[in-house]
């Protein structure tokens, strides 16, 4: 996947057709790894409440349970995992905990009009942001992702579903793959996170 390549559809209008309500509120991570025993293992989740299934599931599972963690993983592509974090915020313990390697995190509440900055962890604690510049070429945290993000300037104003566009973007552009129909249609295992684990 180059630089300048976009998805095939907006990953906002994903959302709202596959997402069974994400749009007000997603979090994910995407993981540079491809161990998802390893990943498991390392979020502490109860093995035992392993359940295969979609998305629409996942969701009914997490629904009213709120205060509780889970998360939705899977496959992403080819050393990378993606994570639907359920009751867990930026900058988590299961996140940092997640190891020595790259995290990408992206938290958005639309309710509540919030959209924090792309995170970037690496060997458990937050190093910068991928988030886009205001203009193309200027300015971001972290300058070596630049090249990732052409094209992808989020502009002066504030417009919460581009610019989750353009941040889920900068993160398929660095993994080798966006979101896609088959992302929110697939069976994933779904796992509960105990409170006393963290």
């Amino acid at each position: 996947m180059g630089h300048r390549s976009r998805p095939a559809r907006n990953q906002w209008d994903l959302l709202l057709e596959h997402g069974h309500g994400l749009q007000n509120g997603f979090h994910g991570l995407w993981v540079e790894s491809d161990d998802l025993n390893e990943l498991s293992r390392l979020l502490r989740v109860d093995p035992d409440s392993r359940r295969q299934c979609d998305l629409e599931t996942a969701l009914g599972m997490y629904e009213g349970q709120w205060g509780k963690a889970d998360v939705w993983m899977g496959p992403h592509a080819p050393g990378w995992t993606h994570i639907l974090a359920f009751g867990l915020y930026p900058g988590h313990p299961a996140v940092l905990g997640l190891g020595p390697r790259r995290v990408f995190e992206i938290f958005c509440c639309e309710e509540l009009g919030k959209l924090d900055p792309v995170r970037l962890y690496e060997d458990g604690r937050q190093v910068g942001d991928i988030t886009p510049p205001y203009r193309e070429g200027g300015v971001m945290e972290s300058p070596e992702y630049l090249p990732y993000t052409r094209g992808l300037a989020l502009g002066d104003t504030r417009n919460l579903k581009r610019d989750l566009h353009l941040m889920m973007c900068v993160a398929g552009r660095i993994t080798g793959r966006f979101l896609d129909r088959d992302w929110f249609t697939s069976s994933r295992p779904f796992y509960r996170i105990p409170e006393e684990r963290w």
